[in-house]
């Protein structure tokens, strides 16, 4: 078989094509931000409990959950402090909170609106963590959100200012006597 040199151009043009193609059409999904030891979260989580973060906490005058990287303590928390089960039970709450939201509202946590993401996370407050994957990784993803946002650089240094101990010393403050009472 001959070819000639025109053919053998086409050829090499059209594999490199391909194989330029090849990585985008076997996508892995994007890792999280953050690294983790010891949990697999992927960027979809992540931005699942970024738009969570900030349903608990939104940002108005102040910064929200969001802004503070909230949900990125949680991971780390969760990653770093969590017995291995517990973790197991983080992620499968995670899948099963997905989940919910995918049959409740057809669609995902993130792309839900304001109403649907609070008419959900209202049913969870009410059901029992114990019995309900769902509302155990909610309950432990708003614990871990409160905390975080709470021990933020911004909440200690604007909100509630953080003072080392023992605080201010006072050392000349007036003292009223004690009133007399007349019986």
């Amino acid at each position: 078989m001959l070819v000639n040199r025109r053919t053998a151009l086409k050829q090499v043009l059209v594999v490199s094509a391909g194989l330029a193609l090849l990585p985008s059409c076997l996508r892995k999904p994007s890792p999280a931000s953050i690294s983790l030891k010891n949990i697999a979260v992927d960027a979809e989580g992540e931005n699942m409990l970024a738009a969570l973060a900030d349903t608990l906490i939104p940002a108005t005058t102040t910064p929200g959950a969001k802004d503070v990287k909230a949900h990125l303590f949680a991971l780390t928390m969760v990653d770093d402090c969590m017995k291995k089960e517990d973790q197991q039970k983080f992620l499968s709450g995670m899948k099963a909170f997905s989940d919910l939201c995918q049959k409740k509202n057809g669609h995902s946590f993130e792309k839900s609106s304001p109403a649907e993401r609070e008419a959900l996370l209202k049913e969870l407050e009410a059901a029992d963590a114990g019995k309900d994957a769902a509302a155990a990784f909610y309950h432990t993803v708003k614990q871990l959100t409160i905390y975080g946002y709470t021990t933020s650089e911004y909440y200690l240094t604007k909100v509630q200012v953080y003072e080392l101990v023992p605080g201010r010393f006072h050392g000349s403050v007036p003292v009223k006597p004690a009133s007399k009472k007349t019986a």
